[in-house]
């Protein structure tokens, strides 16, 4: 059995970091520190003329994009027990009423989403003009086919 300080904490990115050191620094200062573009720029040995100019980049937007996708999902399950805290003061009844219906429906939600019906899988269609599609089970159908039903030579 594998000793769980063999494996590593995070997994390899997919793809190399498209940002540079510096840009990633900035990026980091504003999503998670909450700094200005400006204040993230200074801190990271940009100039403001340069941040302004990232700020401008693609490839600078999506990845702040990404970043902050992470940091929204960081966020929801603290809500979620700020909600249960609202919830048991006793303070504002209101506030408390709100939180109740607010988790009871996160809850059905949570309770609705199904799981995906899409399986992967490859369709082939052969058809042939003598012959019938047959479905083989789970809606599965067999086709024949050949270039002449197709108007090719």
């Amino acid at each position: 059995m594998a000793d769980e300080t063999d494996e590593p904490l995070l997994p390899e990115p997919a793809e190399p970091d498209p940002l540079t050191p510096k840009r990633r620094a900035m990026v980091d200062a504003m999503v998670w520190r909450g700094l200005k573009l400006t204040d993230a720029a200074f801190e990271a040995g940009m100039t403001e003329r340069n941040a302004r100019m990232c700020a401008q980049d693609p490839k600078f937007r999506a990845a702040l994009n990404r970043e902050m996708a992470a940091f929204k999902a960081s966020l929801r399950p603290r809500n979620v027990h700020r909600l249960a805290e609202l919830r048991d003061q006793d303070e504002a009844k209101g506030a408390a009423v709100q939180a109740i219906r607010l988790l009871e429906d996160l809850a059905e939600q949570a309770d609705a989403e199904r799981p995906s019906n899409v399986r992967p899988g490859i369709v082939v269609i052969i058809q042939r003009e003598h012959l019938k599609p047959e479905t083989v089970g789970n809606g599965v159908q067999i086709m024949l086919s050949d270039s002449r039903d197709e108007g090719e030579p």
